[in-house]
């Protein structure tokens, strides 16, 4: 059986996910394909999985380069994500591909698109043989939103492979010190990312507390500006350091270098960041609306103990008064509650048998 796969490929762990994933089934004896646009056309090979970038142009290049790359490739599954969904499953229907599955992990709160898109999507979609979700709530707006049937779609969590990355503290100039309690707070720099919730708790423990908090941020984004002025006002110059976006081996330093990380986000269709730091072990305190968070035990972990009302600065102190006693949720638990609910071959089975049914 033959595989073709279209994501964006890049240095990111996401990327690194579908790149595992086609390692995985190559192993299991399917000739797997990756395909991607790019700044420049390039082709090469890696553990048997064949590789083939085309330039990026306008819309309509685009469209050509992935309809000539399945009439080419000849595939019996296509796999998609992001933008290449739509010319894919297409294309994919045109070419007579047998199983077209698109990969959608896009919460409709982070795009607030309007009806036009809303229905351009959904025909799309419903073309689609299987639509793969990473949450109750995004498999939930595939029935709601773009009217997608429900035996028609899916919900599978990623892994994350970030273990496998070296971390020095050092690069990043972040030191662990007994008396101080490093917060870390990593994603794009966008309002619904909501790092403004974070610095305004800080600046409340800061001013009702003797303990030494710093709070360290990863990323970039439009509200970079919006967020340093904030910290300029409330006088936190030097308990706020924004570090910009960092590399994978700098992000492994980073969760590494942290007493918690705290994920805020209004809405995330999945989020990588909580299964990237509870991977190595670090302590998290991250939105109830997360959607990994579906993918968890709660029979076995209390997620009431860890997870806050994005909306509710009074959640989040409560929350972080344990971290700043010393008395948290101990790495181990954040360590074994990632192994028990992203295991990665179970994940793997369960894609394919998507594939294979």
């Amino acid at each position: 059986m033959k595989i073709l796969i279209l994501y964006t490929y890049n240095k990111s762990l996401l990327s690194e996910f579908f790149q595992e994933l086609s390692e995985k089934l190559c192993a299991d004896g399917f000739e797997v394909v990756n395909f991607y646009l790019k700044h420049e056309k390039s082709q090469f090979k890696i553990n048997n999985v064949s590789f083939y970038g085309e330039k990026r142009g306008n819309l309509v290049a685009n469209y050509r380069e992935i309809y000539k790359i399945i009439k080419q490739i000849k595939p019996d599954v296509v796999i998609s994500n992001f933008s290449y969904i739509n010319p894919a499953i297409l294309f994919g229907k045109l070419l007579g591909v047998k199983i077209n599955i698109a990969w959608f992990h896009t919460a409709f709160g982070h795009t607030k698109p309007n009806l036009l898109k809303i229905w351009n999507k959904s025909l799309y979609l419903n073309l689609a043989d299987v639509v793969l979700t990473n949450s109750k709530s995004l498999q939930s707006e595939m029935h709601t939103v773009y009217k997608v049937p429900k035996d028609k779609t899916r919900r599978i969590p990623f892994w994350t492979s970030i273990e496998n990355y070296s971390s020095n503290p050092n690069n990043l100039k972040i030191s662990k010190q007994e008396s101080v309690v490093n917060i870390g707070c990593p994603g794009r720099l966008f309002a619904n990312k909501n790092h403004a919730m974070v610095i305004e708790a800080l600046s409340q423990l800061k001013n009702n507390r003797k303990q030494t908090v710093r709070l360290f941020i990863a990323g970039n984004g439009p509200y970079k500006k919006h967020l340093q002025q904030m910290v300029t006002d409330l006088d936190m110059e030097d308990d706020v350091i924004f570090l910009g976006l960092l590399n994978v081996n700098e992000m492994t330093s980073f969760y590494k270098a942290m007493d918690v990380i705290v994920l805020p986000s209004f809405y995330e269709a999945f989020g990588l960041v909580f299964i990237e730091a509870i991977a190595l072990g670090t302590s998290v305190l991250v939105s109830n609306t997360f959607g990994a968070l579906d993918f968890i035990n709660r029979k076995k972990f209390s997620i009431d103990q860890f997870s806050f009302n994005p909306h509710d600065i009074s959640d989040l102190i409560d929350k972080l008064d344990p971290y700043l006693n010393y008395t948290g949720l101990e790495s181990n638990y954040f360590k074994r509650m990632y192994e028990e609910s992203f295991e990665k071959e179970l994940i793997y089975n369960q894609i394919k048998t998507v594939i294979l049914n």
